[in-house]
């Protein structure tokens, strides 16, 4: 065997362990929709459980190609910094540092041209291969859209507001919105 194939061999199983040490653990969502726009704004909680830093690359999805896609931010809320992103077709690729045992939040946002079928990608929080431990969504609606249907029912609705809260969350599916 090379010795570039028994290094592979070696390291690969410490790429592994290295992504079990980083944990997605919560997230909270306030989506907007509107003739025009699907918005996302969201707040994602990572903590790092090992006694290392983490340099991690996160592979961000999006539900219709990056050609429909405003991309506005990727930002570290914990130590209050930007964090550089690039947009790849069907979603947006950036490097994520988190101190060992630490926990942090980074903001995202970005909207979406409308359509009848609205999604955001919740399944894949199965890559992480746990629950999150906590999940906040809001759904704003527009006078300028009349919903159909969302793919999850909401706890509660006041006026044009739909309220979501959810503890040890898997998703089985992705969040969509149908409008009329």
């Amino acid at each position: 065997m090379s010795k570039f194939l028994y290094l592979l061999t070696l390291l690969f199983p410490l790429t592994i362990a290295a992504q079990e040490k980083l944990q997605f653990v919560g997230e909270k969502i306030d989506f907007a929709i509107d003739s025009s726009r699907f918005s996302v704004n969201g707040i994602y909680t990572f903590v790092n459980i090992s006694p290392n830093d983490i340099n991690q690359t996160i592979f961000y999805p999006f539900a219709k190609g990056a050609s429909s896609v405003e991309f506005k931010r990727v930002f570290n809320l914990s130590y209050s910094r930007n964090i550089n992103f690039t947009l790849k077709e069907s979603g947006a690729v950036f490097k994520l540092f988190i101190a060992s045992a630490d926990t942090i939040r980074v903001n995202i946002s970005y909207s979406q041209k409308t359509g009848k079928e609205n999604v955001y990608i919740l399944r894949s929080t199965q890559y992480w291969n746990r629950p999150l431990q906590f999940a906040e969504y809001t759904l704003t609606t527009d006078r300028s859209v009349s919903i159909d249907s969302v793919s999850y029912a909401p706890d509660r609705i006041e006026e044009n507001v739909y309220y979501y809260r959810k503890v040890d969350f898997f998703p089985y599916e992705d969040f969509v919105v149908i409008i009329k």
